[in-house]
């Protein structure tokens, strides 16, 4: 055998062995196994792997991340011969993940002061972080930095992901600007900025966005259906509801599901439209307390017994099973 040859199997023998261990990581933290995943760390260290493989070493924080091990992940990378933007973004991903939106952000700066320059996946996670802690000024600061590195022309996600931190910090006209500037939008651009009308009360802003999407060629999906029957829900428009519920099947190939349910009960209830609510009661197959709850505080303000004692029955019931399994 040619000495070539012979690096050749040894390069693909490497490869073999690394793919095997970034797949045993994978399935550790799928499963939330910190034993078998400590075991393979402890191998992996004794080999002196983690130097050779950049990915190996992100696969390895994401998992102690997956395990609820933040701190043994952030040991992991501090302890890394060299630390790139890869292993940078498993332990900022896994901190968002984990609803640690400060520490992500510490780790974002600390990972600039050390030279690190940021990329999508980064800017990604960190419009995350922003919106949970409506960090308005940090999160326009990304989005200049974001526009100055012109990745929107090619990352519809990050584009996403900024109509989705403004709206978090209830900058709607700023999520509508965003997404106006966008080069290219699908379901999840206008999906965004749809629940954040529907939230904040703007149904009228809600309705235009969604005859807008469909304008430019966006079919609704469940989500967008939910949150414009949401929208109408709140504004008392039960007619377009309707329209738009009864179009969910006939028009958007969308069958509803239990949520769509709940939100037109409710919304015909509180209309007053109690024969109509009790029509969507007996349709629906299966109920949870959210919804249960909701339909007793309905009955309750326009006093229908009939409806409210069903209600009161479905949830005994309910209680009886979730006790009996």
């Amino acid at each position: 055998m040619s000495k070539e040859n012979h690096n050749n199997e040894i390069i693909i023998e490497n490869y073999k062995e690394m793919f095997t261990l970034v797949t045993s990581l994978k399935a550790c933290a799928n499963e939330k196994d910190l034993y078998k995943g400590t075991i393979l760390h402890a191998d992996i260290l004794y080999r002196g792997l983690l130097q050779r493989s950049p990915y190996l070493a992100a696969t390895l924080i994401t998992m102690y991340c997956k395990c609820g091990m933040l701190m043994k992940a952030h040991r992991v990378l501090k302890e890394l011969p060299v630390q790139n933007i890869v292993s940078w973004n498993a332990l900022i991903s896994g901190y968002v993940q984990d609803g640690q939106s400060d520490n992500a952000m510490s780790c974002f700066e600390q990972m600039v002061n050390e030279g690190l320059s940021p990329d999508p996946v980064t800017f990604i996670c960190i419009l995350k972080a922003c919106g949970r802690m409506r960090a308005i000024d940090k999160g326009k600061q990304i989005h200049n930095e974001i526009i100055k590195r012109g990745l929107l022309e090619t990352n519809l996600m990050l584009g996403n992901g900024l109509v989705d931190m403004y709206v978090k910090c209830g900058m709607l006209v700023k999520a509508q600007e965003a997404l106006e500037d966008l080069p290219t939008r699908d379901v999840v651009s206008w999906n965004s900025l749809i629940a954040g009308f529907a939230q904040h009360g703007h149904s009228h802003e809600a309705l235009n966005c969604f005859e807008w999407m469909q304008c430019e060629g966006v079919c609704p999906d469940e989500v967008t259906c939910l949150c414009i029957l949401t929208a109408c829900s709140h504004s008392g428009h039960v007619d377009e509801g309707e329209a738009i519920f009864a179009n969910m099947t006939k028009k958007y190939g969308i069958i509803p599901n239990l949520e769509h349910h709940t939100c037109m009960m409710v919304s015909y209830g509180c209309a007053g439209q109690l024969k109509r609510a009790m029509a969507s009661f007996n349709m629906m197959s299966s109920f949870d307390f959210s919804t249960l709850h909701l339909l007793l505080g309905v009955c309750r303000k326009w006093g229908n017994v009939e409806l409210g004692t069903l209600a009161f029955n479905e949830a005994i019931h309910l209680d009886n099973s979730c006790a009996g399994g």
